[in-house]
């Protein structure tokens, strides 16, 4: 039998200090794509999303929950479990969805997964529960807040910086310089970092409430925060897969901790009404 990580349970005092991060579903994957084992179950709809996010997370001192995206009555109730949210990466979305036309090279899309994930991050902010979006999730977040996104860069703002990279998620491929008055640089320690890149939309109008402060060599928007919440950080790069970067490992962990102090002071909250 095949252990994962340590199979003793900590005590219950440590594990009431964990922080519960719900992580949201990456994609959909259509019953057509889904490997068909003559002796399991028919193939349909799955969901699908990369061990790195739940595996950062757990190395940031956290606790990951998947969060399925289902109807959006369901939101609050999940939200309910939770300290924190990360919205990951995944597909294009879809421009209805922020009122614009699709692009000739617009690819996947899942309008479902979109709707749910601007619902699901708006009722996160509204409880002020820290969250930090990665890549896609940083276009979600954006457009959540009435922003929206160039659908494809290299044939609306073409450049000399590659940002879809054919290398693995933990190499670098281009430079961002970051605000130095910035929540996110502070917490990766640094003004000036090399990030990898696996997207070809990007934020256009910037979104209510959401400052820019970092920017790659070519003026792509590379991350954002909420100026009106403690803990919304937004990367366009893929931190989850960069953990072994200290400058990211800092930034996952400032996240598990505010999720944790959120959780607390939920906690202490709920305790005092009863």
């Amino acid at each position: 039998m095949t252990t994962l990580h340590n199979s003793t349970p900590a005590p219950v005092a440590a594990r009431a200090q964990r922080a519960i991060i719900g992580l949201s579903t990456s994609e959909m994957r259509d019953p057509t794509r889904v490997y068909l084992d003559p002796n399991g179950d028919p193939p349909q709809q799955e969901l699908a999303l990369g061990l790195t996010y739940p595996e950062a997370i757990r190395r940031a001192g956290a606790v990951p929950v998947i969060i399925p995206p289902l109807d959006v009555d369901s939101i609050e109730p999940l939200l309910d479990g939770l300290c924190g949210l990360c919205l990951s990466g995944g597909p294009d979305l879809h421009p209805s969805i922020y009122g614009a036309e699709p692009h000739p090279l617009l690819g996947p899309t899942e309008p479902h997964l979109d709707s749910f994930e601007v619902a699901l991050v708006r009722a996160a902010e509204a409880r002020e529960m820290p969250v930090l979006a990665i890549c896609r999730g940083l276009q979600v977040l954006n457009v959540a807040r009435g922003g929206s996104l160039i659908q494809d860069l290299p044939s609306e703002r073409p450049s000399d910086v590659t940002h879809r990279q054919e290398a693995v998620g933990w190499v670098t491929t281009h430079g961002v310089r970051m605000e130095a008055d910035s929540l996110v640089a502070g917490y990766l320690g640094e003004t000036d970092i090399r990030v990898n890149s696996f997207h070809h939309q990007a934020i256009d109008r910037l979104g209510s409430g959401l400052r820019i402060v970092g920017r790659a060599e070519d003026g792509t928007v590379e991350a954002i925060e909420a100026t009106d919440r403690r803990f919304t950080l937004a990367v366009q790069w893929h931190a989850e897969s960069m953990v072994r970067s200290p400058e990211q490992e800092r930034l996952l962990s400032a996240f598990a901790r505010a999720a944790g102090a959120a959780g607390a002071a939920a906690r202490s909250g709920a305790m005092r009404a009863a």
